[in-house]
């Protein structure tokens, strides 16, 4: 189980920044698509708050994030707070401060894109996610030789990611997006 955990926290810290990340490079496709998915994105940089759902092969994790520092990844178990570069572990039985460092990227900092990146975007269809209408768009990202292939929805009520779907040699990972600038509270939980 603490395998599983520690895999599904290095997909977390690494996934949410690749999954928004932003066309910084050269566009390519619909000039209107990739404006709308820019905006999608531009929205998700600047919230101060958001709560999301990581699905991958190796389970499943709910992260909630406060801007400029502050995250909680919530497993099968228990759960890691991070707070600037301090990190707590905790599950039903304890509580610890952790004795290494743990300083993580800004995921609203996602949007800066190598310049050497290629994106191409599509607008699909419009999809309802869990009941949230949403516009679709497709787009292949490639940067550093890597080639991710990714299904954004943007809720139309709101112009905020609702789900990315990311595709590429290692896996397929889900992340759902919701909360967006509501009160979350994240303390040193010990």
């Amino acid at each position: 189980m603490l395998r599983i955990c520690v895999v599904l926290l290095a997909v977390a810290l690494v996934v949410p920044i690749v999954a928004l990340a932003g066309p910084g490079g050269s566009a390519q496709g619909d000039p209107q698509a990739v404006a709308e998915y820019r905006s999608a994105q531009e929205k998700f940089a600047a919230a101060r708050t958001f709560r999301s759902k990581l699905t991958a092969a190796q389970g499943a994790m709910t992260i909630e994030y406060v801007a400029p520092d502050r995250r909680r990844f919530i497993f099968a178990g228990g759960e890691f707070i991070v707070i600037g570069e301090a990190a707590w572990s905790r599950d039903p039985t304890r509580c610890a401060k952790l004795p290494q460092k743990m300083p993580l990227p800004d995921p609203r900092e996602a949007i800066q894109q190598e310049g050497d990146s290629t994106y191409q975007v599509a607008k699909g269809a419009a999809e309802a996610v869990e009941g949230t209408p949403t516009q679709t768009y497709t787009v292949v990202i490639t940067a550093k030789g890597k080639t991710i292939r990714q299904k954004m929805y943007v809720a139309t009520q709101t112009g905020y990611p609702r789900r990315v779907e990311n595709a590429s040699s290692e896996g397929t990972v889900v992340i759902d997006y919701w909360d967006f600038n509501t009160a979350i509270a994240i303390e040193p939980p010990c």
